[in-house]
């Protein structure tokens, strides 16, 4: 599902991630040359553009990334490489990061930029939970009249280290954000409260995040002076609602997984629409 939520996003966003090569993967072997697969994240091996603008002084300035930076595929294209191969090119992002940082940002409308091994390398997330919106309770439940998932608080770890909480009535707003299972980067949603993760810990089933400032609406776990901590745990446990029809048009059904966070009762899930 998150390469499908990608692609969407992708599409509601103006992003031109399919061309006219898109189909030629499959008659063809991608070159040695680029990366090839459901490409998530890499990192750059030298300092270069990819199509990232940053605002300063109200005007968009392309920015040259340094070596190292993790970087989000949203997108990539597949196209003839004129030696009867196939090369891959990309629409690159900083991916999800803080609220204050993203709202100076924007990208490149296009998969252009080329995906090879010599730029790039492909890696995972330390910490895979990162993107991923917690709801508070054991599930997704209706609203009294059972036509639409009733809204709950939730948060969010950034890939650059902020815990990004959202009230009730910040999620109610926004169903796309309430109804996914990934935050986007080109939804960029203020948080009601946020703060800077100082470090992120993964064993096993579980990934413990430290911060310095309680977060209100979050159940912080109190270790010393300035030293909280979240304990997330994913409990391998999943559930699903189905929910009634408007006007015998479309129903909907949400599907999650269950997690506790200092032992209190979240999900991961998302709502999916039928016809």
């Amino acid at each position: 599902m998150k390469v499908h939520m990608k692609w969407w996003l992708a599409a509601v966003a103006g992003f031109a991630a399919v061309g006219i090569g898109a189909t030629t993967a499959n008659a063809a072997t991608t070159s040695s040359k680029y990366l090839s697969g459901n490409v998530g994240y890499v990192r750059t091996k030298k300092a270069m553009y990819v199509g990232i603008y940053k605002k300063t002084n109200g005007k968009y300035k392309q920015v040259k990334v340094k070596k190292n930076t993790l970087l989000n595929v949203e997108a990539n294209m597949s196209s003839d490489d004129g030696h009867g191969g196939v090369k891959t090119t990309a629409l690159l992002t900083y991916g999800v990061v803080n609220y204050k940082r993203a709202k100076t940002l924007k990208y490149k409308d296009m998969a252009t930029i080329p995906l090879s091994k010599a730029n790039f390398k492909r890696v995972s997330l330390k910490a895979p939970i990162r993107t991923q919106i917690f709801l508070a309770g054991k599930g997704y439940t209706a609203n009294s009249t059972n036509t639409k998932a009733e809204p709950t608080a939730g948060f969010y770890l950034t890939l650059d280290n902020y815990l990004q909480y959202y009230s009730k009535a910040a999620m109610a707003k926004d169903y796309y954000l309430f109804g996914s299972r990934w935050a986007g980067t080109t939804q960029v949603y203020k948080p009601t409260r946020s703060v800077k993760v100082s470090k992120v810990t993964v064993k096993g089933n579980t990934t413990k995040i430290d911060y310095n400032k309680a977060l209100k609406g979050l159940p912080n776990k109190k270790l010393s002076r300035n030293h909280y901590r979240l304990t997330i745990t994913n409990k391998k446990t999943t559930g699903s609602l189905g929910i009634n029809p408007i006007d015998d048009t479309f129903d909907s059904i949400a599907s999650w997984t269950n997690y506790t966070v200092n032992g209190n009762a979240y999900h991961y899930g998302e709502v999916e629409y039928g016809n």
